[in-house]
């Protein structure tokens, strides 16, 4: 079939043989395409820099430099790695075939060359060419809109770290925290807020799911509670938990979910009431070389969102000076360790120090222990600390 002059393709002839590469490219130019001839390897690989050609026909036996030799240079050139790269040799030994292959040919054509199954070899080889630049086009694209999305979550990234709360210092109580998403957002959210002069909130929830999906409803949380549209009862932490299951059912957020521990301290009484919804318990720690034991803080309810009629309850414990708290998310102890088997909440909670968690770098040393003691090279879901210190 002809090919039409405006879209006719580039065919370089790499050939010392005078007549033979004549011929060739009659019968090609017969059929609309456009040739150039090469008498040497050299030439052959100047033009073919300059034409960018879809296909190159080369001899494999020249003076000086060989078609073996054009054809490792070709795939060396990334300009030139595209061209379709058929080999003209007179040899049928399987050992030659597999030589030119190494090289880097994708075809054959036998000598002398029947003009039928050259003309059929070169728009073989022009279908699997187009499909090539097809697919280099798509992917140039899709590397374009990765980076742009890259961006534009990494923009993201760091609105929700500007939302994320600076450290607290008050005469009764100081706060701090750690945050490790597993990609650029996650689905972990926390805040610890004065609702009034003397009840401080803290809550830490983990939405299913990783990225966009799960960060959106952890910070429309936040910005609900830090305008007040939350109505939360001071004296009571489950109202929290009551009211986010009613906002967030999972019906409506693509059903996800959300777990929950909550807290209210009242510095005057010295007293902390939490509630929970499906979320590991908190750690309350004794003040380092007093006597005391290590307090496991969580009451019992589902995760929010799952059912509409769920029920959540409060529980409430003293604070005395000294001791700390300790909530988090479970992507903290959920790793997989060098056998394959995953880390648990109970090896979590007993390879925690005492003394350590109090002291100003607790919250890295705490990251370091779990490293160290359940081997775990990377973490692969979202964690949040947040560390509470009563004075």
């Amino acid at each position: 079939m002809d090919v039409s002059a405006a879209d006719s393709p580039s065919i370089l002839l790499v050939d010392d043989d005078r007549i033979h590469s004549r011929i060739l490219r009659t019968r090609l130019e017969q059929q609309g395409y456009r040739v150039r001839e090469a008498p040497s390897g050299n030439e052959g690989l100047d033009l073919a820099r300059s034409l960018h050609p879809e296909v190159i026909l080369c001899d494999w036996l020249m003076e000086g430099m060989d078609g073996l030799e054009v054809c490792w240079r070709v795939r060396e050139d990334p300009q030139l790695a595209s061209a379709y790269f058929i080999l003209l040799t007179s040899r049928s030994q399987v050992q030659d075939r597999v030589r030119g292959l190494d090289a880097g040919a994708d075809d054959f054509l036998s000598k002398p060359v029947d003009p039928e199954e050259l003309l059929a070899r070169v728009r073989s080889g022009l279908r699997l060419h187009n499909a090539n630049e097809q697919l280099r086009v798509l992917s140039q694209d899709l590397q374009q809109q990765k980076a742009r999305l890259d961006g534009e979550l990494a923009e993201a990234a760091r609105y929700v770290a500007d939302l994320l709360p600076k450290p607290l210092e008050s005469p009764s109580v100081r706060i701090d925290s750690l945050f490790c998403p597993s990609s650029q957002l996650g689905g972990d959210g926390f805040d610890f807020l004065w609702l009034d002069e003397d009840h401080l909130l803290l809550y830490l929830l983990d939405v299913s799911g990783h990225g966009l999906a799960a960060a959106l409803p952890s910070i429309s949380i936040l910005n609900l509670l830090r305008s007040g549209g939350i109505d939360l009862d001071p004296e009571r932490p489950e109202t929290l938990a009551l009211a986010l299951n009613r906002l967030f059912q999972m019906e409506g957020q693509e059903d996800r979910y959300l777990t929950l521990w909550c807290g209210i301290y009242q510095p005057s009484r010295r007293e902390l009431r939490y509630a929970s919804g499906g979320h590991p318990p908190a750690l309350l720690f004794p003040m380092p070389g007093m006597a005391g034991e290590l307090l496991q803080l969580s009451t019992r309810g589902m995760a929010v969102g799952l059912f509409d009629d769920s029920i959540y309850r409060q529980a409430s414990v003293a604070v005395p000076p000294g001791t700390t708290l300790l909530v988090y998310s479970d992507g903290i102890y959920e790793v997989s360790r060098p056998n394959g088997e995953i880390w648990n909440l109970p090896a979590f909670i007993d390879g925690i120090d005492a003394n350590e968690i109090a002291a100003g770098d607790g919250l890295e040393r705490l990251v370091q222990r779990v490293r160290r003691l359940s081997g775990c090279i990377c973490f692969t879901d979202d964690y949040a600390l947040v560390r509470a210190r009563f004075l």
